[in-house]
């Protein structure tokens, strides 16, 4: 039986909703755009998120939906590791402005199926791992939904665009020691500003040059709280692109210079990259021409 106690210490996910509003000839309103997107999961083959609505509340009046998807023909159901360097739309509308405070996510029970006989929301494990797939659940999410607590601000002819960051190591939680499934605690997600942060895209390798595929190697923006783990597959993206074994993307980095390392932790020995500094555009992803290379420390 696979121990999934260690499996949220090395699981990282970013749920990532954009929030933008953006300048129209209204006086007293902007358009409101949200996104979803992930980053990779090692020992996990999916994690599959079923929405009924997205909403928002502004101070002081009532919640308000931003994507029915009920009124699209059904519910929006999603594996979030498909989103390792991608976003997918979430819905957008325009909406008055003023000050904000939460966002939720109305989630599928965990124990519904789909028409296929499959969890609506679930986590599902390596086929390499002697472990079935298991329920995901959101305590009353859908009821009140999934909700992050968060202050923000929509002006007349401004943007504002946010990056709900989620790392599984926090907000995955076992539900028992076996067949109880995962729960998802929204006080884990950080919020990022968009307007002022970009992105890192690399690769890590071992001294040969080849991808680790065995274990996970963590990728981390020295001095933040911000990581991720190297994929341990091939990915190709919404558009074609392909990503080789051992690419990651670290998201929500407000515009500056970082040290970035990656590094293994097995069993009392510690592999570790150079240090590669990085210049960060907000809104932009920095892609890195050196790879990280993982050694043996002493």
């Amino acid at each position: 039986m696979f121990d999934k106690r260690i499996t949220i210490l090395i699981i990282t996910l970013a749920l990532g909703l954009i929030l933008a509003g953006c300048s129209t000839s209204s006086s007293n309103g902007g358009e409101l755009a949200l996104s979803l997107a992930d980053a990779p999961v090692n020992e996990i083959a999916e994690v599959n998120v079923t929405l009924d609505e997205v909403q928002v509340k502004r101070d002081g009046h009532s919640w308000e939906t931003i994507n029915d998807f009920n009124d699209q023909g059904g519910e929006f159901r999603i594996n979030l590791l498909d989103l390792r360097f991608d976003e997918e739309l979430l819905g957008q509308k325009m909406l008055e402005s003023g000050n904000y405070n939460q966002i939720r996510l109305i989630l599928a029970d965990g124990n519904e199926l789909t028409d296929d006989g499959e969890l609506k929301s679930n986590v599902v494990y390596n086929e390499d791992l002697d472990q079935e797939s298991e329920g995901l659940f959101v305590p009353s999410g859908e009821q009140t939904g999934l909700k992050i607590n968060h202050n923000f601000t929509i002006e007349d002819g401004t943007i504002t665009r946010l990056l709900l960051d989620a790392d599984v190591r926090e907000i995955l939680n076992s539900r028992g020691n076996s067949n109880q499934g995962f729960s998802l605690k929204p006080t884990a997600i950080n919020v990022i500003n968009q307007v002022v942060s970009g992105d890192i895209e690399g690769r890590v390798t071992d001294e040969d040059g080849n991808a680790i595929t065995d274990q996970d190697v963590i990728v981390e923006a020295i001095g933040t709280d911000i990581s991720t783990v190297a994929t341990t597959e091939e990915t190709e993206t919404k558009n074609g692109e392909i990503k080789p074994v051992g690419s990651f993307r670290l998201r929500g980095l407000e515009e500056g210079t970082y040290d970035i390392i990656a590094y293994i932790e097995d069993e009392g020995t510690t592999y570790q990259s150079q240090t590669l500094e990085v210049e960060v555009t907000a809104e932009e992803v920095t892609k890195l021409e050196e790879k990280l290379t993982l050694e043996e420390t002493e």
